[in-house]
């Protein structure tokens, strides 16, 4: 077999060998804030009491790099990474409302919480306006989810500003165990909340 020959040979196979790593396919996987074991024992929600206080929450809103649907892993202090094959399976915005509000309503059972609607918008007494800057996990092993809130009273005056900043320390590999943790955060951002209603 000549060098040439040889050559052509070791040049086919390289290119057989790239092309089938290039067509393998990708795998993305999807991550929801809802544990999916208790998502449906949960379905079901209280009626509307008209003796307790009802507060609204508004749609969450995102900084602009949450709404992609990409986990954000922040890598340095202003370099982040938005993953592709590590994605929110739900819109961001509609699931940490939906969490929020389920959390909210187990913690403070004797206030009634709904989204912000127009069909609740005269039987109201406050509304809450959440807006996320971090929901991210940084390279240092921790999670991070910031932002800040504000409540108005049911004259749509503002009461009380809060910003937050929820550090939770990442004890296990894996994007599940990053996912876990930010859920948690929103236990902490549900405490500051409710002490937030004080002012009302």
């Amino acid at each position: 077999m000549t060098l040439k020959t040889s050559l052509y040979l070791f040049t086919i196979c390289l290119i057989n060998l790239l092309s089938s790593c290039a067509n393998a396919p990708i795998i993305v996987n999807y991550y929801t804030l809802d544990n999916m074991d208790t998502r449906i024992k949960n379905s079901t929600r209280k009626v509307i009491n008209e003796q307790q206080p009802l507060v609204l929450l508004s749609s969450i809103k995102l900084a602009d790099f949450l709404t992609t649907g990409a986990l954000v892993l922040q890598l340095k202090s202003h370099q982040i990474q938005l993953s592709n094959q590590h994605r929110w399976a739900d819109n961001l915005s509609e699931t940490l409302t939906r969490n929020l509000l389920t959390k909210l309503a187990r913690k403070m059972p004797n206030y009634d919480f709904e989204r912000n609607d127009l069909r609740w918008k005269n039987k109201s007494q406050a509304t809450i306006d959440v807006t996320f800057e971090q929901f991210t996990i940084l390279a240092d092993k921790n999670t991070l989810t910031s932002g800040s809130f504000w409540l108005f009273n049911k004259h749509n005056k503002l009461v009380h500003k809060q910003s937050f900043s929820i550090r939770i320390p990442l004890t296990e590999d894996g994007y599940n165990h990053a996912v876990v943790q930010l859920e948690s955060s929103l236990t902490t951002l549900t405490q500051q909340i409710q002490s937030s209603l004080i002012f009302l």
